[in-house]
């Protein structure tokens, strides 16, 4: 039921949308349903090329998941401070919503990275701060709210 052989590198994951991710290996560890799958299937001696399905992660927020971690792997320390100023960065080349870092946070919880949850739970908290108003919240993440 999961997706590596021990000498492969890459890991197949299939998002809720259908559609297919090659990942390395050391980036699909980092999220743990697909760390507990890959771990369950290591110590069953089993070792299969299945694709492990994410029915919680669509395709856009996986590949901004996999953006982020992929320009953050190599900080051993500061991963927060860092971790939070990549994101600010990525999310302003995607011009990014509120509403996509909401989706984002769902997904990160959902993996349960820490780092990224809590580098877009302080950017969303940044956000809350910066409103003076319940108008202006609704505003700024609730666009259809009236």
């Amino acid at each position: 039921m999961s997706t590596i052989a021990p000498e492969s590198a890459c890991v197949q994951l299939q998002t809720n949308d259908g559609e297919i991710h090659t990942v390395s290996i050391r980036c699909a560890l980092q999220m743990c349903p697909v760390r507990n799958m890959i771990l369950l299937e290591r110590q069953q001696n089993m070792y299969t090329n299945d694709v492990i399905p994410l029915s919680r992660v669509d395709a856009k927020n996986l590949r901004f998941i996999i953006k982020w971690w992929t320009s953050v792997q190599d900080l051993k320390e500061n991963v927060g401070t860092m971790g939070k100023k990549q994101l600010i960065q990525l999310l302003t080349e995607e011009n990014a919503s509120h509403e996509f870092l909401l989706q984002v946070i769902l997904a990160a919880n959902y993996l349960q990275m820490e780092d990224l949850l809590q580098a877009t739970t302080h950017l969303l908290a940044d956000a809350l701060n910066e409103c003076e108003s319940v108008e202006e919240i609704r505003k700024k993440f609730f666009c259809n709210a009236d």
